[in-house]
C-alpha cells in the first residue's frame, strides 16, 4: 500500500510489463500493459501504446513475421518519440537507442533472422522519487 504522504507508486501493470519484458514474455507483457493503456486518457496513453507495440514487434520477429515486426516497430517507435529521455522512471532514450540497434538488421534486410534474445534490451524502472 502506498504511503499517502510519500511518492505515488507506478501502477502494478506498468511494473509487471517490465518484469515480463525481461523474461522475454512479450505477449504477456503486451497484455498486461494493454489493460493500463485502455484505462488511460491522454498523457501517457501513447507511451503505453508505443511500449506495447515494440514488445509485440519483438514477438512477431521471433515468430518469423518480419513484415509485421517491422511495421509494429516503426509505429511503436513513432509513439515513443514524443516522450522525454526519462519517462515514468524509465530510461526511454536508452531503450530507443537499443531498439534501433537491434532492428538495424531488419531495416537493412527485410528477411533478416531475429536476433538471439541475449541481444534484446533489458529494461527497468527507477523507484518513484
Amino acid at each position: 500500500m502506498n504511503d499517502p504522504d510519500g511518492p505515488i507508486d507506478y501502477p502494478d501493470q506498468y511494473r509487471e510489463f517490465f518484469r515480463l519484458f525481461n523474461e522475454r514474455e512479450y505477449f504477456e507483457a503486451h497484455e498486461t500493459l494493454e489493460d493500463l493503456w485502455i484505462m488511460q486518457v491522454g498523457g501517457l496513453r501513447n507511451y503505453y501504446k508505443g511500449l506495447i507495440m515494440v514488445a509485440v514487434a519483438l514477438l512477431h520477429w521471433q515468430r518469423g513475421n518480419a513484415p509485421g515486426a517491422l511495421r509494429l516497430y516503426r509505429d511503436g517507435m513513432e509513439y515513443l518519440a514524443e516522450y522525454p529521455e526519462l519517462t515514468e522512471g524509465f530510461q526511454l532514450g536508452r531503450f530507443r537507442n537499443e531498439m534501433e540497434a537491434l532492428f538495424a538488421d531488419l531495416l537493412r534486410d527485410p528477411a533478416a533472422a531475429a536476433p538471439p534474445v541475449e541481444r534484446h534490451p533489458v529494461v527497468s524502472i527507477a523507484d518513484p522519487v
